[in-house]
């Protein structure tokens, strides 16, 4: 989205990526360098540090800046090409990496883990992260001056009119649907879900619970959440129909550093519950627009999405309200500010 809109302002991009899903569906050309398996998290591909696999075709693109995306090998790889040619280099914290650490049981690394962050993201011309509250945590942890920029929404895709009564029959009959969407692995609350699920589904069988999304707890969870509807890795259209035809959307995950999942429910017209941790505290106006939950709590997870359950003229009203406040995301306001960023550097 960030390419679109500088695409739209004139401005050429290249991205540099050590591995690409489908390379043919970039808008603009990319350039791949070599990468490794990550063995805690196997879908993800770590580049190799060094500069010198991109370093002759960045060269003839000539940028006059350069944005990191991931603390990996490439980071470092793009630091050196930016001091040796003058440039700045900007980084974007997304993943809370040392919170993921407690969920692999390696918490006692969180400190070398912070000193690493601190050791290149100190290094950098600029540090940008989607929420308030990460910059504070960043900040907390001796990272210089950090810069909460949020993310944006395609209101192409996460539209409330994508709903599918077709779908929602099939799935819920006259009943209400939860939703959660997210990587199924255990940094994202997932057992708080469940246990949430089987308190609601001991007591009541007027909604189904759908799970979209995939990864390496899928199998697990499935057998903590019986009778909830697992519908695996969704393409974007399908995906926005389940958002916007679905009723509740319930987000555990104290991990976010946005919450990129609950803008998109909320766009769409599901009203989020979601735990008070991380860039959720950022998108949802408690008792507006949604519910903010104590995290890792199951029972208050449950209380809050069962009293939307109960009431649909709240349901109604903070739909409506979520709607009106999700507009407030758009792209182009965030690569104008990237922009003015962009160019205070230069």
């Amino acid at each position: 989205m960030l390419v679109a809109e500088a695409r739209k302002a004139g401005h050429e991009t290249v991205i540099v990526t050590g591995w690409a899903e489908d390379p043919t569906v970039s808008p603009v050309p990319l350039i791949t360098i070599p990468s490794v398996t990550f063995p805690l998290y196997r879908e993800y591909r770590m580049p190799l540090f060094g500069y010198r696999a991109f370093k002759k075709e960045l060269d003839a693109f000539n940028p006059d800046v350069l944005h990191v995306h991931s603390p990996d090998g490439s980071a470092w790889a793009a630091r050196k090409y930016a001091k040796q040619t003058g440039i700045p280099a900007v980084i974007t914290h997304h993943t809370d990496f040392p919170k993921y650490l407690q969920y692999y049981h390696i918490s006692f690394l969180k400190p070398l883990v912070w000193w690493y962050l601190r050791l290149l993201y100190n290094r950098m011309s600029a540090v940008t992260t989607p929420s308030s509250v990460t910059a504070e945590d960043l900040a907390r942890h001796g990272i210089r001056s950090p810069i909460a920029q949020t993310w944006g929404i395609d209101f192409s895709v996460f539209d409330p009119k994508r709903k599918s009564a077709e779908w929602r029959k099939k799935v819920a009959g006259a009943g209400n649907i939860v939703l959660c969407v997210c990587r199924l692995t255990w940094e994202k609350d997932l057992r708080t879900l469940a246990a949430a699920y089987m308190k609601l589904r001991a007591e009541r069988d007027d909604f189904v619970m759908v799970v979209a999304g995939d990864g390496p707890a899928r199998a697990e969870l499935e057998k903590l959440m019986p009778g909830a509807m697992f519908l695996g890795r969704l393409d974007w259209k399908m995906l926005a129909e389940v958002y916007a035809s679905s009723d509740i959307f319930l987000s555990p995950s104290t991990t976010e550093t946005f919450g990129n999942v609950v803008i998109e429910a909320m766009a769409s017209g599901c009203v989020p519950v979601a735990a008070n941790e991380g860039g959720p505290k950022d998108i949802v106006l408690e008792g507006k627009t949604g519910f903010l939950t104590k995290p890792r709590d199951a029972e208050d997870s449950y209380e809050k999405t069962k009293l939307l359950l109960d009431n649909s003229k709240k349901r109604a009203a903070m739909r409506t309200a979520g709607l009106k406040h999700a507009q407030t995301f758009t792209w182009s306001n965030v690569f104008s500010s990237l922009l003015v960023l962009y160019q205070r550097l230069r």
